[in-house]
């Protein structure tokens, strides 16, 4: 369980800017230039794609809110994490020496 909440809030933390970065290659690999301050034309197979990387580029923007979020989510996980561990440990069986 606890390694899906960590998959989960590390999504939730770097989604938007993984987002970004990976369409802003997309586009430069496909030949086209994003930029955050205007809409550039960017024609793909006959369709303009240029709105969608633009609108896709200012994900960047969210990570403002998402990491700074995230990263009381992740120091939260840990504490629970570890109470858990330390619980866990408490309630195990001692061992028998062998001889």
């Amino acid at each position: 369980m606890f390694i899906v909440l960590l998959v989960l809030i590390l999504l939730f933390t770097f989604g938007p800017a993984l987002v970004a970065v990976v369409s802003q290659l997309i586009a430069e690999g496909l030949g086209c230039q994003v930029d955050l301050h205007h809409v550039i034309p960017c024609v793909i197979g006959g369709h303009d794609y240029g709105q969608m990387f633009y609108d896709l580029g200012f994900l960047i923007w969210y990570s403002y809110l998402t990491l700074p979020i995230g990263g009381a989510l992740l120091a939260l996980w840990a504490v629970a994490a570890a109470v858990t561990f330390v619980i866990s440990r408490k309630h195990r069986p001692a061992k028998e020496p062998s001889c």
